[in-house]
């Protein structure tokens, strides 16, 4: 909904991205850009107000140096994890796969916890679809570095890893020393070197590309980076190796889940503002930081370079006290608009945050199995998850800055859209769900979202509208349900009547359910404008209203609607050899 723009483009029919809707361009043509996602009419200009804090962000270009890879390839990062394997015949692999999968499994516990405490309905702490692209393709990189590094230690100084298991408990306690002694004032002496300028660049300053962090953030790293950090963390337990010839592989285990738990902890968004850890005279200030300790270093760069420990930055003159910015939120049930949607099978479940934050802008995973067999398998998991929950509450969300919304799923898979016994239950499932809200939330507004209005269910929601006039508790509540077509047509009529000294125009795709609402609506507000439908199907009976066949009267319209996606060759036949063309707005909101 934007003042109209010229664009130059050839003749052609071009797709947007997915919020944007088909923009159809006919030699030099000015456009109104159509959402379909707006109901309210648009306004040209508004007034000032106070919208979402924005945070300095870092140009991923400028700031990559050579050594960084902007596009790495994660097509063999399984087979880079599994090939410790092959060492089998040199050394006990076991060790190597057990520390291994126990990072992974503690760096999604902690994405996944921090999700839902801490950020879910935070609906202005929200990252770049760039960002978690970048974290994703190296958050376990040095996970995987750090496992072929444990099979060359495990060849040359077996000792380091297989002790007497009675040892166990001693060597403990000498890797906590050491890293107490040494890996703390070592790191803090490191992280001050690489931010040196010339290590800064070549390294260093990938990890600070993310200005807003996540638990995982603290493993995103440069490549090179990961060795220096081996270098710096190794003589916590290599040391007390070197001394006594006495460590175990439980002991580095535990060593580097514990580090990754706790260098987690310091990239979450939690706050800690109890005296306990922040008053001058508390040990714990010194001792142990919080998250706001290291997040001040990410804000100032050059404050708090201490690992887990603040008392260095205390000693040597770098320590900042930092808090972040609290941001007043609504309440949690605060919800003006719910979206009710459903699961589209088993590549939804990889793209669920509490499975992985990375993977929500992910496209639609497809297994090796047919599709009713994945189907199949979805239906058992939902039968379960149906025992002990009513419905999946996605992450809050703002509209317009103003008002906040949510999706909440039914829980329902894709075989039971096709099962017409289940449909009765599932229409007052979603019932159900909106008196739930109501009670809890107070909301009114529901749109429900693709098979929850397929017409074999509910006829595109007239059933589940009948159903909330007829309950007891909600007939009253002035309850709205919109769908997708609802808010197309809203968006699509009200652009229509903002065009200026609008009188006619040419209508493509006016015989579907959109058009017929966008036409019913224009007859009765805008009594005096004339239609002209491209159809051979005469769907309205109007005096307004005349029907052509004839593709090639578009060019005697400056304002065209397009609500049908029609061949390019159409159009080519239609302004075949014309000259000078008269459209010079159209509207489309065609989705393939």
């Amino acid at each position: 909904c934007q003042r109209p723009a010229t664009f130059v483009f050839p003749f052609l029919v071009k797709r947007e991205e997915r919020t944007s809707l088909l923009l159809i361009d006919f030699r030099t043509v000015e456009i109104y850009l159509v959402s379909g996602t707006m109901c309210q009419r648009p306004q040209i200009k508004e007034a000032d107000k106070v919208t979402i804090p924005v945070v300095p962000t870092v140009d991923n270009k400028k700031a990559l140096a050579p050594t960084h890879s902007r596009e790495r390839n994660t097509s063999y990062d399984l087979f880079i994890f599994m090939a410790p394997a092959l060492m089998w015949w040199a050394t006990p692999v076991i060790p190597i796969f057990v520390t291994g999968i126990a990072r992974v499994i503690c760096t999604h516990l902690m994405l996944t916890l921090h999700y839902i405490f801490v950020d879910k309905d935070n609906y202005y702490n929200k990252l770049s679809q760039k960002q978690l692209k970048r974290e994703k393709d190296d958050y376990l990189v040095g996970t995987m570095l750090h496992m072929w590094a444990q099979v060359g230690l495990q060849i040359m100084f077996p000792s380091m890893f297989f002790c007497d298991p009675s040892h166990i408990k001693t060597a403990a306690m000498h890797a906590f020393i050491c890293h107490v002694a040494i890996v703390e004032p070592l790191y803090y002496t490191v992280h001050r070197w690489l931010h040196l300028i010339p290590q800064m660049k070549k390294m260093h300053g990938f990890h600070h590309l993310s200005i807003n962090t996540l638990p995982s953030t603290s493993l995103v790293q440069n490549f090179h980076e990961h060795f220096v950090y081996i270098a710096t963390f190794g003589p916590a337990f290599f040391v007390p190796w070197l001394f006594t010839f006495k460590m175990h592989w439980t002991i580095v285990a535990a060593y580097l889940v514990l580090f990754d738990a706790i260098n987690a902890w310091g990239h979450t968004n939690v706050r800690l503002r109890h005296p306990i850890w922040n008053h001058k005279y508390s040990p714990l200030r010194y001792l142990f930081y919080t998250p706001e300790f290291h997040l001040g270093h990410h804000a100032y760069f050059s404050a708090n370079y201490g690992l887990f420990m603040p008392i260095w930055d205390h000693l040597l003159g770098t320590y900042r006290e930092y808090k972040k910015p609290d941001i007043k939120l609504a309440p949690k049930n605060k919800q003006d608009f719910v979206f009710i949607g459903h699961n589209g099978g088993f590549g939804h479940f990889l793209t669920c945050p509490e499975f992985s934050v990375y993977n929500v802008y992910d496209k639609y995973r497809r297994t090796f199995l047919p599709l009713e067999a994945e189907f199949l398998i979805v239906h058992f998991f939902v039968s379960i998850a149906r025992l002990f929950m009513k419905c999946y509450k996605c992450s809050r969300f703002l509209v317009n800055n103003e008002k906040v919304a949510r999706i909440i799923c039914t829980v329902r898979s894709p075989w039971d859209f096709g099962s017409p016994k289940s449909y009765n239950a599932m229409n007052k499932e979603i019932v159900e769900l909106m008196k739930d809200q109501h009670k809890t939330c107070g909301t009114r507004l529901f749109g429900l979202g693709n098979l929850n209005k397929m017409k074999q269910l509910n006829d595109g929601g007239s059933v589940v509208a009948e159903l909330v006039a007829k309950d007891e508790y909600l007939k009253d509540k002035n309850i709205r349900v919109w769908t997708g077509d609802t808010m197309t047509s809203a968006s699509v009529y009200n652009q229509v009547l903002d065009i200026p000294n609008l009188t006619e125009i040419f209508y493509i795709g006016a015989t579907g359910k959109i058009g017929a609402a966008v036409i019913s609506k224009l007859l009765k507000s805008r009594p005096d404008l004339k239609i002209k439908i491209f159809s051979r199907h005469h769907a309205f009976k109007h005096s307004n209203i005349s029907y052509t066949d004839d593709l090639s009267d578009i060019k005697k319209y400056k304002v065209v609607l397009v609500g049908k996606i029609l061949s390019p060759r159409y159009y080519d036949k239609a302004f075949a050899g014309s000259g000078s063309c008269e459209t010079r707005f159209i509207l489309g909101y065609t989705v393939p």
